[in-house]
């Protein structure tokens, strides 16, 4: 597998060939915020190919300073269950090189059964990944997310990880969005 920083065109066909689909649609940013914030510098793409050039998965990240926040993850369709997911995870945060990296993942306190089982999954798949739980809850857009550090350079505190987080969001979003839609459960 060989994992390097995707090109525009890349994107673009990733985007509309498995992201559109891969995420819901209250989940996927337009491709031209995506672009913008490319050329911003806030934004860098990851992707795992095959010898061939295949397409396998791919990483998109935002980031602020030292902080990154995993955006979007996934292995193409034709490509899971076939143990590409952890170690793509590995070597794309290894591809960054933040001093932080932050993962939120739908809370999986929450929800409906068929909810919680599918993001309990999803939490058990980072945690084998090599990520850590780091107990902070967070609303954001209106969902209830819980944030996972993967410790290239160690862990980070509590608060620690949601500064970084609200910083990454401040840096993206305009102040009143930030505001009525970014909040650390449990913060006053």
């Amino acid at each position: 597998m060989k994992i390097r920083e995707l090109t525009l065109s890349e994107i673009r066909k990733i985007y509309k060939e498995y992201l559109y689909y891969d995420f819901p649609d209250d989940e996927r940013k337009p491709l031209s915020r995506i672009e913008k914030s490319i050329r911003d510098g806030q934004y860098i793409c990851i992707g795992a190919f095959s010898e061939e050039e295949e397409i396998l998965a791919y990483a998109f990240f935002v980031f602020f300073q030292e902080k990154c926040l995993l955006d979007y993850y996934a292995v193409v369709p034709k490509m899971r269950g076939k143990g590409i997911g952890s170690d793509f995870l590995s070597s794309a945060v290894k591809n960054t090189s933040f001093g932080v990296t932050i993962i939120e993942i739908e809370d999986p306190d929450t929800g409906s059964p068929k909810e919680k089982k599918e993001r309990r999954r999803r939490l058990s798949f980072y945690l084998k990944a090599g990520c850590v739980n780091t107990h902070v809850r967070v609303i954001g857009f209106g969902v209830e997310y819980l944030l996972l550090e993967y410790p290239l350079h160690g862990t980070h505190t509590e608060e620690e990880i949601a500064e970084g987080y609200k910083d990454i969001y401040r840096s993206i979003l305009p102040k009143r969005m930030f505001e009525r839609n970014i909040a650390v459960i449990g913060e006053k």
